[in-house]
């Protein structure tokens, strides 16, 4: 039996449906038309000339980081690469958007001084990395490839995605017959200095010192991947920088050149040259009767010496007069 022919209504019904479905289509298509000129309108301006800044890196010059420069994706964590302004930096690229989020990659950059025995490193896409917090603002964080040379930094700002960025990049950045250097790890800092007079008085002061200091707490040593000093005393366990102290070391040696000193509390301090770096300094405690060292970042120093300084104040006698009066 043939279907019964359908009533005018019927089929003005789907005539209507139809051209519904077509206008439907249609606004969709606009809407998509619309969107796609909106992005690429947004990826012109975000790929136009950005100036950056031209810090002196001990690599950037090499040819691996130009042959970096030109395997580079043209998109990283949802940014579009952009131009760098003139005089734009050697081994240097940027992503970002119109809302001035940004990736920054530098190449040939110094292996970073927090790549020591304690550094706890990540591997993305075959790139192994260290993050480094910035000591002034926990918010602000620069990854640093450490399975290779030259070491390749790369730091986000606003609201990019870092983490994203380390994926987006890894072909880019996996290892190859490119880079067959591996930087080696530091020394934890103050595990190299002697301690000839780690005795009973510094005993003391070590079992006096708090559990936790400036948000970290002393390590175990199942915490540490490598055997320290018996004398060394370590607050970690967070993104921040470590915090070391070593009792009974000898003398600071640039203490005899030059003299200046800080009073905290009870304790002059000496900040150590040598054994500073940009963002972390080396004070020792003077006039006790052990020499105290301890490593800490500079952003921490005016907030926590005055701990450890009640501390050394309490447990080591005086032995002279302070010398920042």
């Amino acid at each position: 039996m043939g279907n019964a022919p359908q009533s005018g209504e019927a089929v003005q019904n789907n005539s209507s449906r139809r051209r519904a479905a077509i206008a439907l289509a249609v606004a969709v298509v606009a809407v998509l038309g619309v969107i796609g000129v909106a992005k690429y309108v947004q990826d012109k301006q975000a790929a136009q000339p950005v100036a950056i800044s031209n810090p002196e890196l001990p690599a950037d010059d090499s040819p691996e980081c130009a042959a970096l420069l030109d395997r580079l994706p043209g998109r990283a964590a949802g940014l579009v690469r952009a131009q760098v302004a003139e005089p734009a930096p050697l081994g240097a690229a940027v992503y970002r958007n119109i809302d001035e989020d940004r990736i920054t990659l530098r190449c040939g950059a110094p292996v970073p001084a927090q790549y020591n025995d304690l550094a706890s490193t990540q591997e993305v896409g075959g790139v192994k990395w260290l993050r480094v917090v910035d000591s002034t603002d926990s918010s602000l964080s620069t990854w640093f490839t450490v399975g290779r040379e030259p070491v390749v930094a790369i730091t986000a700002e606003g609201n990019a995605n870092a983490e994203d960025a380390l994926a987006d990049l890894a072909e880019a950045l996996r290892p190859d017959s490119d880079y067959n250097n591996a930087p080696k790890r530091g020394p934890i800092p103050l595990a190299n200095l002697a301690a000839p007079k780690a005795d009973n008085l510094c005993k003391g002061l070590n079992s006096a010192l708090p559990k936790e200091l400036g948000g970290r707490h002393i390590l175990g040593a199942d915490e540490i991947p490598t055997e320290l000093p018996k004398d060394m005393v370590v607050w970690g366990g967070t993104d921040a920088d470590p915090i070391t102290l070593r009792c009974g070391v000898d003398e600071a040696p640039s203490y005899g050149v030059a003299k200046q000193l800080t009073q905290v509390g009870d304790i002059v301090w000496f900040n150590e040259p040598t054994l500073s770096s940009g963002t972390s300094g080396t004070w020792f405690a003077l006039g006790r009767e052990r020499f105290v060292a301890v490593n800490m970042p500079m952003s921490d120093a005016s907030s926590l010496l005055p701990v450890v300084s009640g501390v050394v104040a309490d447990n080591l006698k005086n032995t002279s007069p302070s010398e920042a009066k």
